[in-house]
C-alpha cells in the first residue's frame, strides 16, 4: 500500500483505467491478457504512464490487467486492494446476474402455475408460456397472473356486458378494454381456451374486431352488442326475441335488415318451413336476391367478410337447431379462410360448389336461380 499510488489513482487518466479494471474483475475477466478498453487523451495517458512507464507510453499498446497488476506489485501494491480502498468491495455481478435470473423464472413459474392451479387448460398455459403473454407486460408478474385468475374465476359472465364486469373486478370499467394489456392477454387467453385444436391460431386472431366480440361472448361477455351485424333476407324466426320481430317484419316486405349481436339475445329458432337456409359472402347477393324475388325469395343470410360476433350467433343457433346450412364465399383466400371457418358447423355444407366464377358475383345468375322460389 503506498500513499503515491493512492494520489496517482486519484488523476483523471488513472480513474479511468481503474474503473474498466473494476468491471473486468466484476464481470470475472481477470486473466493477465484482458484489455481495459478505454480512451485516453495524451495527457490521461501521461498519467497512466506514471506507474506503467515510458516504455508502455511510447508503445501505444493498451492497458492489459497483467501489465497493471505487475506494475503495482513492483510498488508494493495489490490491484484488488487498490479497487476497494477506491471504490469499496467488488461485486460479483455474474452471480448477481444469474441469481436475478433465476428469481426472475422462479416469479414467471410461480405466475404460470398460478394460471394452471385455477383451472386454465394445461395446453392453454404451455402456450402462454411459449408466447410469453405474462413475461412482456409492464404490470409485475404476481400482479399479471392474479388478474387472469380474477377474470377466469368469474366466468362465465351471465351475459354482462365488458365494462360492467371490468369494473366489478378491477374497480375501472375500461380495464377490459381491447387497447390494455390486461384486455389485450386475457382475449388471447380465453380464445385458446375456447378452441381447443387450434388454440395457437385462435389466439393469434382474438384481437380483430369482430373475433374480440366473438372470444368475450363464448364466455358470456358481451362487448358493443350493437355494432357487429349480420344481414338477413327473408329469414323468418320464432320466439319473443327481438331478432325475431325485426327479421319477420322485414320478411313480410322483403326487404333486407341488419340483426345485431343485442337484437339475438333471448329466444328464438327457426321457422319450421325454413328446414335450409343459404349463407354467402357478399351483401351484392342480398340485394340481387330482394330485387329478383322480395318477400317471395329463400330466406339467405349474408357473413358480409370474416364472420362477425352477430354472425356467428345466429348460424350456431340456426345449427343448433338442425337447419341445413348452405354456405358460399368468394374463392380467393380470405374467402376460403372463410368458408372453411363456417363448415366447421355441424349442419353446414358447401353452396353450389361446381358453379364457375372466383367471385360470387361470377356466380350471381346461379345462385339467384337456387334462390328461386
Amino acid at each position: 500500500m503506498s500513499a503515491t499510488i493512492d494520489r496517482w489513482a486519484q488523476l483523471p487518466g488513472p480513474v479511468k483505467i481503474l474503473a474498466a479494471a473494476r468491471d473486468a474483475f466484476e464481470h470475472r475477466r481477470t486473466g493477465p491478457r484482458v484489455t481495459l478498453k478505454v480512451n485516453l487523451n495524451s495527457d490521461a495517458r501521461t498519467q497512466v504512464a506514471q506507474l506503467l512507464g515510458l516504455n508502455w507510453d511510447t508503445s501505444g499498446q493498451p492497458v492489459r490487467l497483467g501489465k497493471l497488476q505487475t506494475a503495482l506489485a513492483k510498488g508494493g501494491d495489490d490491484l484488488i486492494a487498490l479497487l476497494e480502498r477506491t471504490g469499496g468491495p467488488l461485486v460479483d455481478r455474474v452471480a448477481a446476474r444469474a441469481d436475478a435470473d433465476a428469481a426472475a423464472r422462479a416469479l414467471l413459474d410461480a405466475a404460470y402455475q398460478q394460471l394452471a392451479d385455477a383451472g386454465i387448460p394445461a395446453n392453454v398455459v404451455a402456450l402462454a408460456r411459449e408466447r410469453r403473454w405474462l413475461d412482456r407486460a409492464a404490470t409485475p408478474v404476481p400482479g399479471r397472473a392474479d388478474n387472469l385468475v380474477r377474470l377466469w374465476k368469474a366466468l362465465p359472465g351471465g351475459d354482462r356486458p365488458l365494462p360492467e364486469l371490468a369494473n366489478q373486478l378491477f374497480t375501472d370499467p375500461h380495464a377490459l378494454d381491447r387497447d390494455t394489456e390486461l384486455g389485450r392477454v386475457a382475449a388471447r387467453l380465453l380464445a385458446a381456451i375456447a378452441d381447443p385444436h387450434d388454440a395457437a391460431a385462435a389466439a393469434g386472431s382474438a384481437l380483430t374486431a369482430d373475433l374480440w366480440r366473438s372470444v368475450w361472448a363464448q364466455h358470456g361477455v358481451l362487448c358493443d352488442e350493437v355494432s357487429s351485424t349480420v344481414l338477413v333476407l327473408n329469414l323468418r324466426l320464432t320466439g319473443p326475441s327481438a331478432a325475431a320481430a325485426i327479421a319477420n317484419a322485414a320478411a313480410d316486405c322483403g326487404e333486407p335488415v341488419w340483426l345485431t349481436v343485442r337484437s339475438l339475445h333471448g329466444t328464438w329458432a327457426p321457422a319450421e318451413q325454413q328446414v335450409t337456409i343459404r349463407v354467402c359472402e357478399n351483401p351484392a347477393i342480398v340485394e340481387a336476391a330482394a330485387n329478383r324475388y322480395g318477400r317471395n325469395g329463400l330466406p339467405l343470410i349474408c357473413i358480409y367478410g370474416r364472420p362477425s360476433a352477430a354472425a356467428w350467433m345466429l348460424l350456431r343457433g340456426l345449427a343448433a337447431a338442425d337447419t341445413r346450412l348452405l354456405v358460399t364465399a368468394d374463392r380467393d383466400n380470405a374467402g376460403r379462410q372463410f368458408l372453411t371457418e363456417l363448415l366447421t358447423l355441424t349442419t353446414a355444407a358447401e353452396w353450389l360448389p361446381d358453379a364457375d366464377g372466383v367471385y360470387e358475383e361470377a356466380r350471381l345468375d346461379a345462385l339467384l336461380d337456387d334462390l328461386k322460389p
